[in-house]
């Protein structure tokens, strides 16, 4: 996975160099540069599955989470998104999402196969940051980006026995930031559709390899709306050598409005 991401970082870099040669120069027309900050707000909805491993402890387990389980048993969650751009050249965004789970079982079988009662509590969040530098080209704008994605997990379980007392009781807190470098391809396709793409990579001590992408279209309602229908994936492999390992992919379709002002 080093290696993919050392190529990564080498093919953003050298993309970067040649492609300044070809830039569009930057305009002077003052009606079409903005003269100060730009901003905007998206809410957004994920149809989020995810697919993979964990451990806790010495407990391993297979994930295959869709988006009826998480309706399921969603006791609370939000996507938001905040982006600024400056005089359309440097620019900044926040995309913070979280969701609370929690359910129950009473079939669960401890490893003498004794029947038993089970509950668990599960919070995720994930915030990720990054700035960015745009350039212009002819077939639209290139945004070069680094950042960090952070995760945070709090994970509790309890299982119970026919007498109703507790029998195992595991409780999680860990949280880890990624360090990431991508790009952003942002094309208008007519006066109301922009197509957009984005890919990253990063890595942390504990993790050995990261990577997201982001591809769809703006459709614009108004002046200060926007409607965006994409397809994200992310996919992290993180082992603390410790209590908690965490190998998945995360990804679904996402529909988000975007307010700008």
């Amino acid at each position: 996975m080093k290696r993919w991401t050392a190529l990564f970082i080498h093919l953003v870099f050298l993309i970067g160099s040649a492609s300044h040669a070809q830039a569009i120069k930057p305009h002077t027309d003052a009606a079409k540069t903005p003269a100060g900050w730009s901003h905007s707000l998206e809410i957004y909805a994920f149809a989020l599955n995810i697919r993979g491993d964990s451990r806790i402890g010495n407990i391993s387990t297979d994930l295959n989470v869709d988006p009826s389980f998480i309706m399921d048993h969603l006791d609370m969650g939000a996507m938001l998104r905040l982006e600024g751009i400056y005089q359309d050249h440097w620019g900044y965004y926040i995309d913070y999402s979280f969701m609370e789970l929690s359910g129950d079982s009473d079939a669960v079988l401890d490893k003498d196969l004794n029947l038993l009662k089970g509950d668990a509590d599960i919070r995720q969040g994930v915030l990720e940051a990054k700035a960015f530098k745009r350039y212009h080209y002819h077939f639209g704008s290139i945004d070069y980006m680094a950042g960090i994605r952070w995760w945070d997990n709090d994970i509790n379980a309890n299982l119970f026995t026919s007498g109703g007392r507790v029998d195992i009781r595991k409780s999680l807190d860990d949280d880890w930031v990624d360090y990431l470098i991508g790009v952003r391809w942002i094309h208008p396709i007519n006066k109301q559709w922009r197509f957009h793409a984005s890919a990253d990579v990063g890595l942390s001590a504990d993790t050995n390899f990261t990577s997201g992408i982001l591809t769809g279209a703006y459709y614009r309602m108004s002046h200060w709306a926007e409607l965006n229908i994409a397809y994200k994936s992310t996919w992290v492999d993180y082992d603390n050598g410790d209590d908690f390992a965490y190998d998945t992919a995360s990804q679904g379709f996402l529909l988000g409005v975007v307010f700008h002002f």
